[in-house]
Order: structure tokens, then sequence, then C-alpha cells
């Protein structure tokens, strides 16, 4: 075998480390620990923003004939849901029917249902749109899809949708 030849099988051998090595480093360093991380909730807000462009255009009204309320347009029945895992979730928050008009009861109720429903899954933004729009099931349900379209332009006008 000839010199050259060793040598530039050194050479390929040390590139594939290196490139491997890199590929390594990225991975593991892809959050820089000296700046200050956001935390789930705060990594939520721009989904949050665009659910209430969709449900009030950030308007604290009554809808669906009466029935939802506020900015997220909350009905009684996810009042009582969040209520009902707020308890399983070990919290001592509760909620009443006058907090749906309330900006920011209205999103801590989101938020409670999102950590409860999404955490699990990494709080995909389609899943929880969606499911806030059509309940637990509401990622199998057609209607919703149409939902999440309005979401997602409204994340994409914003240049939000990156981060998810």
């Amino acid at each position: 075998m000839s010199k050259r030849f060793l040598i530039l099988i050194i050479m390929i051998l040390f590139a594939v480390v290196l490139s491997k090595q890199m590929e390594i480093n990225t991975l593991t360093n892809s959050i820089d620990p000296t700046l200050p991380q956001k935390s789930w909730k705060e990594s939520l807000e721009p989904l949050l923003a665009a659910v209430i462009e969709r449900e009030s255009n950030g308007r604290n009204i009554s809808g669906d004939n009466g029935k939802a309320a506020g900015i997220l347009q909350i009905h009684t029945i996810q009042v009582d849901e969040v209520n009902r895992i707020s308890k399983l979730m070990g919290k001592k928050k509760t909620f009443s029917y006058k907090d749906r008009w309330d900006e920011k009861k209205s999103k801590e109720m989101f938020f409670i249902n999102a950590e409860y429903w999404h955490k699990k899954n990494g709080f995909d933004w389609e899943e929880i749109a969606r499911c806030w729009n059509g309940g637990p099931k509401g990622m199998d349900k057609q209607a919703t899809i149409i939902y999440w379209n309005y979401v997602k332009g409204f994340l994409r006008k914003e240049d939000q949708l990156t981060l998810n």
C-alpha cells in the first residue's frame, strides 16, 4: 500500500469522525444554556394569539347565540372541563362562568387545557388549536381542519409558524 493511499484513507476517516462529532455537537448544543429559555407557556403565546384572533378578533364578545363568551369564545362546558382537569392535575384553581369574560383567566383556562391534553405530545400547535375548537377529539373532526387553516394562516402572516 502506498503512503499516498494510506494518507488518503486517514484523511477520509478523519473527515467522517469530524462530521459525526459536529452532528453530535449540533444536536446536544442546539439550546444555548447561556440564553434564557422560554417556558412552555411562552412558547405557546403565538398560537394563543392566533386562536384569539380566530375566535374573537381580540374582542371580548359574546358569540354562538350567546353560548360562548370572551376573547377565546369559551362555552360553559369548557369551563366545567377545565375545572375537572385542573382538579385532576392537583391544581386548586377553579373558574366560574363569569371568568370567560376575563382575558387573563380565559388564557389560564387555555393553558390548563393545553397542559393536560397536549403536553405529552410536545404541544403540537395543530392539535391544540383543533382540540380547542372541537374538544378533546378535535383531531378526529373534519370541521376543525378549516379552523386550523385559519389559525395557521394568521401564524404565517405573523411569521410565527416556524416556531412550531
